[in-house]
């Protein structure tokens, strides 16, 4: 795998290469020397490893020596042994080869072969001479001789030519870079079979780990080798694994040693503890540490120094530094754990010193490397707890060293053990920047340059936590703060950091954090001599039910004790949160006496409210603030007009009266209306954690319609997905004062601790909608407690000013108003909050044909009415009996409409009552005709919905002067009945005239007394009904006439026979040509041929037209003979297109009356069918 730089000459840790011997030919080598090592690194070469493990492109470099046979390497050196064997020969005379240079080699191999080494090459350099290239090649190369004398089958490819790239560079090209692949691939390989035995020894002396004479540093250093070596190859997180290992195998060493026997050279790291300098976060190798490590003379503190540097180092060239600021923490814990365990001796405070210095260069480090914004926010998220440690480490310093606020001058001892600590720290590094070393030595100098860093420390940490959304860390720190400043004398600086970590305990439920933080606070505040601060939490300290009885009784005096001393001469109030000390319970707005809230009364409220307080506290004044509810801006409606009166008549007199509300207000009323009474649950925030999400299912198919995925998606992930951050945990505060100019209040009320019934009044004074505020209790009439847990709620009123109102109704709400009747209704009149004063009248008037006058009045009836009306109190009612008689006009119709105009002296203008009235009854008629005798039956029914019955006397038809009529009703008959259940009463006369003269159009009125059955002593009233009739005379009769068929004496079912038609005309006329229809029962009667024809009246002649037509009755029995309809024919217009007739014949049908069919009501005797006769057949 490539490592973390391209050019591997930046690489600043790699300070081992591969060596490379070179044996032959020493002075030609030095002549490709430079090409050579600059040309290995220059690409990546795939490594294939053993075991199965990932195949791994790793970047070359090589370190050439010449070959020589006395310096020999163990096979465990991977570091100094060579780990690849060149040849090099430039020999092109085969006689100089077999005479020399065979020999040479054929030794330098079994050199090789008998200190077990198989990697090697020959390479051949030859020189291109472009003079030689027209001449015959030889038959054989000095390769092919070497390759001849010394090549197996595993060893062809490591025979090699090359051309000369210092005399020929243009043809040496391409087996140069053969060479150089050639060289990384053998180094590869043959470092892949030294790591195999490498790792075979390692793990055996891993295995002997247990035995008395194992000794890890010596297994430390020969496990680092393998390190080295993958570090070497760029393999740093290999590498970085291998310093894992040995860490791990040293802490299992360690925890053992605590329950088991200690082994033998774990007392190397029980010595004690000279040196805790910082830990140099670089990629290079720390030889002086090594060194004590190699000769056993390292402490536990040099050891994970040198640990955690090399661990880091890997971690510097792979760009991961949030991983070793991660690792700080856990090998700075561990080490300390590790000191004691051992219980290896050091001066007090080194390990103190050595772990602030390995947080602040651990700080350093991650800072110098976090380039990019992505690195630089996962850095961040570690640099507070590093800054946190260091922070508390510089505090366990100062405390050694008497250099914390409050504390005396640093006795004798405590400057010595100064200089022993900054002895040990050691040197600071060369360069002229401060270093974490100077700036430790700096702050144990003075107190000065100790407070000034360890402020600093803190809050850069108090602000990191901050940043990364650790709130809780963040109070910590603020509370360690405070006591700082506290011993500082700055007490002010303190609270500010007491009062942001007790609203984080209060927000997040901590209620013994906060209980001690407030107990922190009032010790601040007595020595600021804060009387207002020093007052409140003292009330607040006395209802913590977290603390102690005798705590609360003594802070609930200090409290009273302040009000009395320290308040006394202020003359505004205390203002604090009422939910420090009490707890709103519920609150209820008790219901008026009349359902609605009128000015000038009195609207009382209660609520429940719970005292946390020890004992009894005198709350000298309650109350809740009032505001005005300002309602939605809702779109203006015109209502409709109604002018028909149902049941009962309202007429108010102000716009805010009492009105029913229509099914359009439903929706507008609910998002408007204030509630009366609220509980606790309700005045409860509500978590926002708890709002369902917007999720939704998606199935998403593939291009073939088959199921692809199913997924779960957020639709607005940007609301409920959010930053966390300090706002959430702010409540709004309550200690801003509300105007109580208009209120309700109560006064001197003793508030026990538990459960309180308060009740506030308010009188009020003005109109319209009404909303409770916030909730003020002063007690001691300095301290006053307020809370806006009503504020958000749409707990209210509404108040009225109720006027004058006018209704006028009908005594009997359920019966309809009848004209023609006397009918009783009553003036309500209501003088709402208002007083009515003597003298007052009310102006009736009414329209047309509507008369009214007082009951008890027998005078006639009018149609102005002056009501006056007695004085009256506010909400008293007084009612006027009245009659109204709507007078019936000769008219048929159904309804009969009324108004009534109100005129008021509370009005500005005359208000309209819409009144409806129903007859009594409805007549109707009918013209019954017998040949040329008119008949006209009039029938009467009641039209009045409720239970009613009227006798009818006198009844009369009265028509033109020029008609005269016969009353066919019966003299002794008696009295009619005409009721609502549905009985009817019915009269007839006939229209006495000459029956063969043509009759004009004629008028008629029907007329009849009644009155009520119920009411014997009223007087009869006349009802009339005129109606019109026209065109009554009778023109044409019919006669139809049934006769059997031929040969047939009686008219059988299914045989033919012949209906005579006649038709006679009986009155002039102007219609001759006349069309009949025969309308025949097809259940009955089959007709043959046509049914209909055209026939012509002759104009002077009253003989009749008969028409014969064949029918065929379908059943037997007395049948009804076929209806005929006769209509006017008027025949197309053929000659003269101007006149108004139409160019296609058309019919006109006669007027009722004016055609009588005679035989209508016939029925003829139809007997059945004739039986067959049975025929003989005989052949």
């Amino acid at each position: 795998m490539k490592g973390v730089d391209n050019s591997p000459a930046d690489r600043e840790g790699m300070t081992n290469k591969p060596i490379i011997t070179c044996a032959g030919d020493w002075n030609l080598f030095c002549t490709l020397e430079a090409p050579l090592v600059a040309a290995i690194p220059q690409d990546s070469c795939e490594w294939r490893r053993s075991y199965g493990r990932i195949t791994k492109f790793v970047y070359l470099e090589a370190s050439f020596v010449k070959f020589n046979k006395d310096k020999n390497q163990s096979e465990l050196n991977l570091l100094k042994r060579p780990i690849f064997h060149v040849y090099w020969t430039d020999c092109v005379d085969i006689e100089y080869y077999k005479t020399t240079l065979r020999e040479d080699i054929e030794g330098w191999l079994k050199y090789l072969e008998k200190n077990n080494v198989t990697d090697w090459m020959i390479v051949l350099v030859e020189t291109y001479d472009i003079r030689k290239t027209n001449k015959l090649l030889p038959r054989t190369t000095v390769l092919d001789k070497i390759k001849g004398d010394f090549s197996v089958k595993q060893t062809e490819d490591r025979f090699i030519s090359v051309i000369n790239p210092i005399k020929s560079e243009a043809r040496s090209a391409e087996s140069w870079r053969a060479l150089v692949a050639k060289v990384r691939h053998f180094v590869l390989v043959a470092y892949n079979k030294a790591l195999i035995k490498f790792e075979e020894h390692m793990r055996e002396q891993r295995e002997k780990r247990n035995d008395p004479e194992w000794d890890f540093c010596k297994y430390f250093i020969l496990q680092e080798q393998l390190a080295f070596v993958l570090e070497m190859l760029c393999l740093y997180e290999e590498a970085l694994v291998q310093y894992d290992e040995l860490d791990a195998l040293f802490s299992q060493f360690v925890l053992n040693s605590n329950v088991a026997e200690s082994p033998k050279w774990l007392d190397t790291f029980k010595q004690q503890v000279t040196s805790w300098q910082a830990v140099r976060l670089t990629a290079l190798v720390p030889q002086n540490l090594r060194e004590l490590i190699i000769k056993k003379k390292a402490s536990l503190l040099d050891f994970r120094s040198y640990l955690f540097q090399r661990q880091s180092a890997m971690l510097l060239l792979t760009f991961k530094p949030w991983e070793i600021a991660s690792r700080c923490l856990t090998t700075v814990h561990n080490t300390l754990v590790e000191l004691s365990l051992l219980g290896a001796q050091a001066v007090e405070g080194a390990a103190a010193c050595w772990a602030h210095l390995a947080c602040v260069e651990t700080l350093r480090a991650c800072e110098r490397l976090s380039s990019t914004n992505t690195a630089l926010e996962a850095c961040t998220a570690m640099h507070a707890p590093l800054l946190h440690n260091a922070k508390d480490k510089l505090h366990e310093l100062g405390k050694l060293c008497g250099l914390l606020p409050g504390s005396s001058d640093p006795s004798s001892e405590q400057l010595h053990l100064v200089v022993m600590l900054s002895a040990g720290m050691g040197d600071s590094e060369p360069n002229n920047q401060q270093s974490p070393t100077d700036r430790l030595k700096e702050a144990l100098c003075s107190k000065n340059s100790f407070q000034q860093y360890y402020l600093e420390l803190a809050e850069l940490a108090m602000g990191t936590y901050k940043h990364i959304g650790r709130l809780r860390f963040a109070r910590h720190i603020g509370r360690d703060l405070a006591a700082f400043y506290s011993e500082l004398g700055e007490s002010g600086k303190a609270v500010v950091f007491l009062t942001d970590a007790l609203r984080s305990y209060e927000e997040q439920g901590w209620r013994d954090l906060a209980a001690h933080s407030r107990l922190e606070l009032v010790a601040a505040a007595l020595r600021m001599r804060d009387g207002d601060r020093y007052t409140k939490l003292s009330a607040r300290i006395a209802s913590t039910a977290e603390l102690e009885i005798l705590v609360r009784n003594f802070y609930f005096e200090e409290m009273m004790k302040s009000l009395r001393d320290n308040l006394a001469d202020k003359k505004e109030t205390v203002l604090t949160e009422l939910n420090d000390c009490f707890q709103i319970v519920s609150a209820t707005l008790l219901p008026s006496e009349r359902d609605v809230y009128i000015t000038d009364n009195k609207i009382q409220c209660r609520f429940v409210v719970e005292s946390y307080m020890p004992k009894d506290v005198n709350c000298t004044r309650a109350a809740i603030s009032v505001e005005v509810y300002q309602d939605k801006q809702t779109e203006k409606r015109t209502p409709v007009k109604n002018n028909k009166t149902d049941l009962s008549v309202s007429v108010g007199s102000q716009s805010n009266s009492p009105r029913r509300s229509t099914p359009d207000d439903t929706s507008e009323n609910e998002s408007n209306n204030l509630i009366t009474s609220i509980r606790l649950d309700d005045l409860k925030p509500k978590n926002p954690l708890l709002n369902p999400m917007n999720i939704t299912s998606k199935l998403h198919y593939k291009e073939d319609k088959t199921l692809q995925k199913a997924t779960v998606e957020c639709q607005n992930p940007k609301v409920t997905l959010k930053r966390s951050d300090s706002s959430k945990y702010r409540k709004p505060s309550a200690t801003v004062r509300n105007n109580y100019e208009t209120c309700f209040s109560a006064d001197d009320i003793i508030i026990k601790p538990g459960l309180n019934d308060v009740t506030v009044e308010y009188i009020a004074k003005q109109c319209g909608k009404f909303k409770l505020g916030q909730i003020s209790l002063i007690v001691e009439g300095k301290l006053e407690f307020l809370s806006n847990a009503l504020v958000s709620s749409k707990m209210g009123y509404e108040v009225e000013t109720q006027g004058v109102s006018v209704y006028l109704n009908k005594v009997e709400a359920k019966k309809d108003l009848v004209a023609g009747l006397e009918q009783e209704m009553e003036l309500v009149v209501n003088s709402g909050s208002s007083k009515i004063e003597e003298n007052a009248k009310i102006e009736l008037r009414t329209s047309t044909g509507l008369h009214m006058r007082f009951v008890d009045d027998q005078s006639a009836m009018s149609r102005e009415l002056s009501i006056p009306i007695d004085a009256i109190g506010p909400f008293q009612t007084a009612k006027i009996q009245l009659r109204l008689f709507a007078i019936l006009q000769p008219k048929r119709e159904k309804n009969i409409e009324h108004t009534v105009w109100l005129t008021c002296p509370w009005w500005e203008s005359a208000t309209e009552v819409p009144l409806h009235f129903v007859p009594p009854m409805s007549a109707s008629w009918r013209l019954l005709t017998s040949n040329t005798r008119k008949l006209v039956h009039i029938t009467l029914k009641s039209t009045v919905a409720h239970p009613l019955q009227f006798l009818l006397t006198d009844p009369s038809l009265d028509c033109d002067a020029n008609t005269n009529v016969s009353d066919l009703n019966p003299k002794n008959a008696g009295d009619l009945v005409v009721a609502s259940d549905g009985t009817t009463a019915s009269f007839m006369w006939e229209l006495l005239k000459d029956p063969l003269v043509k009759a004009g159009p004629m008028k008629a009125t029907f007329s009849v007394n009644y009155r009520l059955k119920s009411a014997k002593e009223e007087t009869s009233r006349r009802f009339s009904c005129p109606f019109d009739i026209q065109d009554y005379t009778t023109l044409f009769v019919i006669r139809t006439k049934l006769e059997p068929g031929k040969g047939s004496d009686f008219c059988r079912a299914s045989q033919v026979c012949c209906l005579q038609l006649n038709v006679q005309r009986v009155n002039e006329t102007e219609h001759t040509s006349l069309m009949y229809e025969v309308l025949a029962d097809q259940t009955m009667w089959a007709v043959l041929g046509r049914t209909a024809g055209v026939i012509t009246m002759e104009s002077n002649s009253t003989e009749g037209q008969c028409v014969s037509l064949d029918v065929m009755p379908l059943g037997a029995g007395y049948l009804p003979l076929p209806a005929v309809r006769l209509s006017k024919y008027i025949a197309a217009n053929t000659r003269d297109p101007k006149k108004d007739i139409s160019a296609h014949p058309r019919l006109e049908p006669f007027s009722p009356g004016q055609v009588y069919h005679a035989g209508k009501a016939k029925q003829i005797h139809v007997l059945p069918p004739v039986p067959k006769e049975h025929v003989d057949i005989t052949v």
